[in-house]
C-alpha cells in the first residue's frame, strides 16, 4: 500500500470530547499500546478565547468553529438554521457554553431497551458519569464523582436577578430541585457548568494526552477497509489529506460527531446504497448511516426590563463592571418540565406516532441578555424553550464524494405535531409565568421581534406558532446519525466491519433530555472500558 507507515495499535479519528477521552484512557491503562489521535483543527488549549467564559461567544467569528447550514426547514418558514461544531483539539467541549446536565434516567433506560443491553441504562452508566466528574457541590455521594478530570461549578456569581427569577418560577408552581444531575432533572434547579474558577474545563486540557501521538490540522479523508478471501471486511487504517495512509493494528475509532462521522462513514463506502450510488462511491456495507438525526430545537422569548438602569443584564454599565459576572454563563437556573398527556394525544392523531408520556418534555433557560436585538444594552433578558423529547428525525447526507465539502444536514425541525405542541406549550408556559405579579414588578412584557405582535398568555395558538416558526433555532445537540442498534452494535462496533467503532453523539439512538456534554463524557468513558476489555482479549489470545 503506497505511503503506508508502520501500523499503530489504535487510531482515534476526531480530537473532540469523545476522541480525547478514548485516546487518554487507552494510553493511561495500556501505555504499551500506541495511540494516534487525529484532529482536523489546531491545538488552542491555552487560547484565552477558549478558556474564558466572557470570550466564548466570540469563537463564532473564528476558524475554531466549523459552520454548517441546514437545508431550508419547511416548518421554520423555510429558513436555513446554522450549526456550529468545535474545530480544534477538544472539539465542542472547547467551544460550547458549558452547561452540565445528564438528563432523565428514563432516557437511558429506553436506550438500553432499544439495544437490548442494560449496560446503557442509567444505573449501569452512572459509574462512568461519576468517573468523568469532579463535583464541588453538596450532594449525595452515590450520584456524583469527586475525583474525575472535569471540575464543575454552580452559582456563586450573585446576579442581581437571581432571586427575582427564582421567585417568579416558584410562583408558577414549579417545584425546587436542588440537584438536576441525579437522574431526575424535573423542577427548578441551579445551573451546573463545566466552568471552574473562571476557566473552561475541556477534554483536551482535562484528559491527559501525554504519550498519545496527537496530529492536529489532520482530518481523515477515508477509512481504509480490507477484504479477505472470504469477503470479511476490516478497517485497517485511514487516509489523510497528504495521501498518506495511517495503518491501525487493532482498531480505528471514529469520534467526529453526529454531522461529520456519518459523512466519513459514507465517503468510505459505509451507508445506504441509494446515497453512495449518487456519488459514485463503492459500497462496503449497507447500513442506515445518516438517518435518525435528532436535535433539541430552541425558541427564544425576550422580555423588556422595567428598570434597565439598575444594572440587571448584560450591556448595562453596572452589570459589566462586575468581573465576577463573567466567570460563567449569565444565567442561574434551569426549569425542566413535562406537558400533559392529553396534549400529546392530540399529536398522536396527526403523527400516527404516540411517543408515550415522558417525565421530561422541555427545558426553560433564562439568559440575562437580549443579544437578538443587536449589541446587548442591559434592557432585555431572554428566556428560551428547549424541546427535549423531540420526535422529529432528520438526515445527514453527502453533498459530494469530496471530504472537504460539508454534508447536507436536514434535521426536519418541528416536522411532528408532538414537537410543535411542546414548543407552543413551552412558550405559553413562559408567557403565563412572566405575567405574574412577581414578574410584572420587574418586566413590562414580551419584547417581540420587529413586525410581530406582542405575545401574552392569551395569545392564540396561531400567533404563538408564528413566533415559533420564525424564531426557532438549533440546540447544537445533534445526535443519532449512526445509531446504536442499526449502524453500531452495543459495543459501538460498526456492523459488518471488523476493527471499526464509533464513539460520539451519533450513536445515541433516542433523544436524551440533556445538553449533550455531560452524557457524552460518561458514554465515552463506558466505551473506553469496552475497548480496553477487547485489548485484553487480544493480549490473552496472543
Amino acid at each position: 500500500m503506497a505511503d503506508a507507515e508502520k501500523p499503530i495499535d489504535y487510531i482515534v479519528v476526531g480530537g473532540g470530547l469523545s476522541g480525547c477521552v478514548i485516546a487518554s484512557r487507552i494510553h493511561q491503562a495500556r501505555p504499551d499500546l500506541s495511540v494516534t489521535l487525529l484532529e482536523a483543527g489546531p491545538d488552542e488549549s491555552r487560547n484565552e478565547k477558549v478558556l474564558m467564559p466572557a470570550a466564548a461567544r466570540s469563537l463564532g467569528d473564528t476558524p475554531l468553529l466549523s459552520k454548517y447550514k441546514t437545508t431550508p426547514q419547511a416548518h421554520l418558514n423555510n429558513r436555513q438554521v446554522e450549526f456550529y461544531g468545535g474545530r480544534l483539539l477538544g472539539g465542542s467541549s472547547a467551544s460550547n457554553y458549558g452547561a452540565w446536565t445528564r438528563g432523565h434516567e428514563d432516557d437511558y433506560n429506553l436506550w438500553a431497551e432499544l439495544v437490548n443491553d442494560k449496560r446503557w441504562s442509567y444505573g449501569e452508566l452512572l459509574p462512568y458519569f461519576k468517573r468523568s466528574e469532579h463535583y464541588h457541590g453538596t450532594a449525595s455521594d452515590d450520584q456524583h464523582g469527586y475525583e474525575g478530570p472535569i471540575h464543575t461549578s454552580s452559582g456563586g456569581r450573585n446576579y442581581p436577578l437571581r432571586e427575582v427569577m427564582r421567585k417568579i418560577y416558584e410562583v408558577s408552581g414549579i417545584v425546587s430541585n436542588p440537584d438536576m444531575n441525579t437522574g431526575n432533572p424535573v423542577g427548578i434547579a441551579p445551573l451546573v457548568e463545566s466552568w471552574y474558577q473562571g476557566n473552561r474545563q475541556h477534554a483536551a486540557n482535562c484528559y491527559p494526552l501525554q504519550g498519545v501521538s496527537v496530529l492536529t490540522n489532520t482530518p481523515a479523508t477515508r477509512i481504509v477497509i480490507s477484504r479477505d478471501n472470504d469477503g470479511i471486511r476490516r478497517a485497517i487504517g485511514v487516509t489523510i489529506p497528504s495521501g498518506k495512509v495511517l495503518l491501525a493494528k487493532n482498531e480505528v475509532i471514529i469520534c467526529c460527531g453526529a454531522l461529520k462521522t456519518p459523512q466519513l462513514l459514507m465517503l468510505s463506502g459505509i451507508g445506504p446504497s441509494s446515497e453512495l450510488v449518487k456519488h459514485g462511491i463503492e459500497q462496503e456495507m449497507d447500513l442506515p448511516v445518516g438517518l435518525n438525526l435528532h436535535d433539541h430545537p430552541t425558541t427564544p422569548v425576550a422580555f423588556q426590563l422595567r428598570y434597565p438602569e439598575r444594572g440587571l443584564a448584560v450591556g448595562s454599565p453596572e452589570f459589566m463592571n462586575k468581573p465576577n459576572h463573567f466567570t460563567g454563563n449569565p444565567m442561574d437556573w434551569f426549569i425542566t418540565a413535562a406537558i400533559s398527556g392529553d396534549e400529546l394525544e392530540q399529536a398522536a392523531n396527526t403523527d400516527s406516532l404516540f411517543a408515550g408520556k415522558k417525565p421530561v418534555d422541555f427545558e426553560i433557560t433564562c439568559l440575562y441578555t437580549g443579544s437578538q436585538y443587536g449589541a446587548p444594552d442591559g434592557s432585555h433578558i431572554t428566556l428560551g424553550v428547549v424541546c427535549l423529547s423531540t420526535t422529529a428525525r432528520g438526515t445527514v447526507t453527502l453533498q459530494s464524494n469530496r471530504p472537504e465539502d460539508s454534508p447536507i444536514i436536514d434535521p426536519q425541525y418541528l416536522s411532528t405535531e408532538h414537537d410543535r405542541i411542546i414548543m407552543r406549550s413551552g412558550v405559553r408556559f413562559i408567557l403565563q409565568m412572566m405575567s405574574s405579579k412577581a414578574a410584572e414588578e420587574h418586566f413590562t412584557g414580551e419584547a417581540p421581534p420587529q413586525g410581530f405582535p406582542q405575545l401574552t398568555p392569551v395569545s392564540p395558538d396561531a400567533v404563538i406558532d408564528s413566533h415559533v416558526r420564525s424564531s426557532t433555532t438549533c440546540g447544537q445537540h445533534p445526535a443519532g446519525s449512526a445509531s446504536m442498534g442499526t449502524v453500531v452494535d452495543s459495543e459501538c462496533r460498526v456492523k459488518g466491519i471488523g476493527g471499526l467503532r464509533v464513539v460520539d453523539a451519533s450513536i445515541v439512538p433516542a433523544s436524551i433530555s440533556a445538553h449533550m456534554q455531560a452524557p457524552m463524557y460518561g458514554i465515552a468513558e463506558r466505551a473506553a472500558e469496552m475497548i480496553l476489555h477487547a485489548a485484553e482479549m487480544i493480549l490473552h489470545a496472543a
